[in-house]
């Protein structure tokens, strides 16, 4: 193992971060030391020589270790717990949304006071079991949903657009909490949730079994996950100008 390669080794052993973000922190500080090394070459010095005067000259790695630590997590518990509190602030909105009902309408009746009603929806649903079927009538129908309704009606997150929507955050808390930061992983995730709340509407009778559902939930997600991704590599680029 060459010298750099072992630095980097021991550099990226105790980042925490996700593993997409920790490969391109290598690539970033490998092309710095691969510059540095052909600079000490160019000057007449042997691979294994202008290799270590590379290495020195970015500095003891533990120390280099915390300096990213310290850009990349400045607040890291603050941080996760507010991750986890806003996740499950998301759940909760979920539940409401898709198990629960809506908020139906401000009441005010006298020696009760004014406050919020729940209708709950209980009934049949006709089940879809084939993907895309009527998927253009469903998108066409959201589209035109709020010049039918009340645009502040909740039930728009049960319309195609709206569950696209409604599931944009799960592409962002998969891969920060639950480390699914490929894309495999991601549509495995979103699949699997797609299709546990699709059952579960389905047996307590509190919405339909329909496929395209898990189709709005994984686009919705993989939107998200998009918004992290260049989120993340603007951060990467960021902290490759330590060394630059």
């Amino acid at each position: 193992m060459s010298h750099i390669d072992q630095y980097l080794q021991q550099l990226s052993s105790k980042i925490d971060c996700d593993l997409n973000t920790k490969q391109e922190l290598i690539e970033e500080f490998q092309d710095h030391l691969l510059l540095l090394k052909k600079d000490y070459v160019e000057k007449g010095l042997t691979d294994d020589i202008a290799e270590k005067c590379a290495v020195f000259d970015f500095g003891d790695f533990k120390l280099f270790q915390q300096k990213i630590e310290s850009e990349l997590n400045p607040f890291k518990k603050i941080y996760r717990v507010s991750l986890w509190l806003s996740l499950c602030v998301y759940i909760w909105f979920l539940v409401m949304v898709l198990f629960i009902g809506k908020y139906d309408r401000l009441v005010y009746t006298e020696g009760y006071g004014r406050g919020i009603t729940l209708r709950f929806d209980w009934g049949d649903y006709a089940s879809n079991l084939i993907p895309f079927k009527n998927i253009d009538r469903e998108i066409y129908n959201s589209i035109f949903w709020v010049s039918n309704r009340n645009a502040f009606d909740i039930t728009f997150f049960t319309t195609a657009l709206g569950v696209i929507l409604l599931f944009i955050p799960l592409g962002c808390f998969l891969p920060i909490l639950f480390k699914a930061s490929t894309l495999n992983k991601l549509v495995i995730y979103s699949t699997i949730v797609g299709l546990i709340i699709e059952v579960v509407q389905f047996i307590t009778k509190t919405g339909s079994l329909n496929v395209n559902d898990i189709i709005y939930v994984v686009s919705g997600s993989f939107i998200g996950w998009l918004v992290y991704s260049y989120v993340r590599k603007l951060k990467v680029a960021r902290l490759g100008k330590i060394v630059s």
